[in-house]
């Protein structure tokens, strides 16, 4: 008969290991600091930045203009886009007057608290108007700022609407 001599049992409760067999291996330490570098990363991209915010009510008023540029053409009357340093409106001319254009695309936007309105033009550009045919009496360029950031949204005499800095 063999001995019960096996050198392979588990440690009782409180023993100490020899080095080399505790702890994590260099592996599973790499593959932590990669899900943690991961889950940051994530987070930092999703806080948003002044350029940020910016750029993207930036791109959603210029493609609320060419929305409204459209409209005009569709229907055959003028739209008119009004600013306010609050934010921004739309209206279509019905018989003889002004009432708001409906449709949940042109509703009442008011401008995120950290990006405010900066006329292109330097009088405080407070309306734009696209007639019948799309077109815009004069050329006008709207600023929206935010900290450092800057973009401009530009509506040429021909109605197109363009976004830059």
């Amino acid at each position: 008969m063999r001995p019960h001599n096996l050198s392979w049992a588990p440690a009782p409760t409180g023993a100490h290991c020899p080095d080399g067999q505790r702890g994590f291996t260099l592996v599973e330490l790499m593959v932590v600091l990669a899900i943690l570098a991961l889950a940051a990363a994530a987070v930092v991209l999703t806080i948003p930045g002044d350029e940020r915010t910016v750029r993207s009510e930036a791109d959603r008023l210029a493609g609320r203009l060419a929305a409204a540029r459209d409209v005009a053409v569709i229907e055959g009357r003028s739209v008119a886009v009004n600013f306010a340093p609050s934010g921004y409106g739309f209206e279509r001319r019905v018989e003889g007057a002004w009432q708001p254009l409906p449709g949940r695309a042109f509703e009442q936007r008011n401008w995120p608290g950290d990006v405010r309105f900066v006329a292109g033009d330097g009088q405080g550009v407070s309306r734009i108007l696209f007639d019948r045919v799309g077109t815009s009496p004069t050329p006008q360029s709207v600023v929206l700022a935010g900290g450092d950031a800057r973009e401009t949204v530009r509506v040429s005499a021909t109605g197109e609407v363009s976004r830059g800095q």
